[in-house]
């Protein structure tokens, strides 16, 4: 044996030899430290359950740090504001929306008690300072976390959680599940250092892994576009719990089905268009540019959508992939002068609100012009060609835009007037933007109670629950927009589920 090989062996004995192995009974075990698996781990230990969360990253979180507020009817926020919406009316939309392809049951009870767990997050610490909508005429359903984002929900979970006794293990990815008569009952994982633990879990496990968006091999098995930009933590949420599906036989449903939100800027990552709406950045401002509704066109230099649908993200999502996941957005010296003097038309989400003066825009479009997601031309004929598109196709567009303005009415679409202007004062710009991704919306049937249901006899398997967005049908082929918040409210709420139910069967 060379000395570098009798290094490497002593390296591995050494290592070896301090690996300890330990073994804990508990009641329940929460893989994941997203939004879902904070509730339901806060509310496993409020109920008494002795209860350990394990996280695969060095921090807690996921990405219930980029969620900006949750979806909830009948609040006492809602009713201060005489906002008159129902559970009855959400349900309805919700399974409209979807064209009946979701879980009912499990549907109704989230809606019934979204209210409630608004209050359980306040008496928990979690303040909300707003109801907002994105849209001009849309349903305010969208309860506003403090500072628009999901950190103080994550610490005053984490607070509450290891109040109560809980125990949080960071850097401990759960490798494996125990079984036993078919039957969940433990779960073994392993830390950074090496060492091995073993989980009893008498009640059961949670799994809120968060899904597969990071993982592009699952994207492509499951027929999902890897070309996307990826919004919110980059490690984490790799498909870790697919193994665990498929060793127990779960029954698996909209698999395919994700959250596509458009435009972004173009290979630029999306969390640095992020911002808190009253710090903006010259990245959150330039991406804002692609949510206006003035002019977008293809790579063939036409339209392909009425433009002030663009806060609809089940809409422009999936018609940005449709035309090959790239388009610019098309504006004039006018335009750049008026979203810079009177501020833009439609918000960039939460980050960059209506009627937000643009004061980084010339910033901005210097910055873009060198990182190359923006051109500039004083001529329509140079802009098409900075742009790589056919210039005969896309002037006859800008002469179509042109007269539409004159007369006032979009012939091509039935956009709202107020936005069908002219494109005719240089220089003209153009910023090239695609969609991203949040996070994969498929997984295992589950009952009422988040139990993971068996493909075979939709039975559910002893032991194993799954909450968060890695639960099959909360949505058909589409995130609905239409009730903001929905994600990260089925994330919390379905944890709260999973943490009660196990609190239920134990007293029995």
């Amino acid at each position: 044996m060379n000395k570098l090989s009798m290094a490497i062996a002593l390296s591995l004995l050494s290592a070896s030899s301090y690996a300890a192995n330990y073994t804990k009974n508990v009641d329940v075990v929460v893989i994941g430290s997203g939004a879902s698996g904070m509730a339901a781990a806060a509310a496993a230990e409020e109920k008494g359950l002795t209860t350990v969360l394990l996280e695969k990253q060095a921090n807690i979180g996921g990405s219930a740090l980029y969620i900006e507020g949750t979806f909830a009817v009948e609040t006492e926020q809602q009713k201060s504001m005489y906002i008159g919406l129902t559970k009855d009316w959400a349900y309805k939309n919700h399974m409209e929306f979807n064209h009946g392809f979701i879980n009912g049951p499990l549907m109704r009870k989230w809606i019934n008690r979204s209210d409630d767990s608004i209050k359980w997050m306040e008496e928990k610490g979690v303040t909300f300072h707003d109801v907002r909508t994105l849209f001009e005429d849309g349903n305010r359903t969208w309860h506003i976390f403090k500072d628009g984002k999901g950190v103080e929900f994550v610490q005053k979970m984490e607070q509450s959680f290891t109040k109560n006794g809980g125990k949080i293990y960071t850097e401990t990815p759960a490798t494996e599940l125990v079984y036993k008569d078919e039957k969940v009952v433990g779960v073994i994982a392993e830390d950074g250092e090496g060492d091995t633990y073993t989980f009893n879990a008498k009640g059961g496990v949670i799994v809120a892994t968060g899904g597969f968006i990071n993982n592009p091999k699952m994207l492509k098995k499951f027929g999902i576009r890897t070309d996307h930009l990826i919004v919110g933590p980059k490690k984490g949420r790799d498909g870790d719990s697919i193994k665990w599906w498929e060793e127990t036989g779960a029954r698996l449903e909209g698999m395919k089905t994700h959250l596509a939100i458009g435009a972004w800027l173009y290979g630029k990552d999306p969390n640095t268009q992020l911002s808190h709406p009253e710090h903006t950045t010259v990245y959150s401002q330039m991406a804002s540019l692609l949510r206006q509704p003035y002019m977008w066109v293809a790579k063939d230099g036409k339209r392909f959508i009425d433009e002030s649908q663009a806060p609809l993200w089940h809409n422009t999502g999936p018609a940005v992939e449709r035309v090959g996941n790239g388009y610019f957005a098309v504006f004039d010296d006018n335009m750049r002068e008026y979203m810079k003097t009177d501020g833009i038309d439609i918000s960039h989400s939460d980050w960059v609100r209506v009627g937000h003066k643009l004061d980084l825009l010339d910033e901005g479009i210097e910055v873009g012009q060198k990182e190359g997601w923006l051109v500039k031309s004083n001529t329509i004929e140079g802009l098409a060609k900075k742009m790589g598109i056919d210039v005969a196709t896309f002037k006859q567009t800008v002469v179509d835009a042109n007269r539409y303005a004159i007369n006032g009415v979009d012939e091509e679409f039935p956009k709202n007037r107020k936005y069908v202007r002219s494109m005719d004062k240089p220089p003209y710009f153009a910023v090239k933007g695609q969609n991203a991704t949040l996070i994969t919306l498929g997984g295992p049937t589950t009952d009422t109670d988040m139990q993971v249901l068996r493909e075979k006899d939709m039975k559910p398997v002893g032991g194993l629950y799954v909450v968060g967005c890695e639960v099959g049908g909360v949505y058909g082929d589409s995130y609905n927009l239409t009730l903001e918040g929905m994600a990260s409210s089925f994330a919390i709420n379905s944890g709260r589920f999973a943490a009660e139910h196990i609190a239920e069967k134990m007293k029995l």
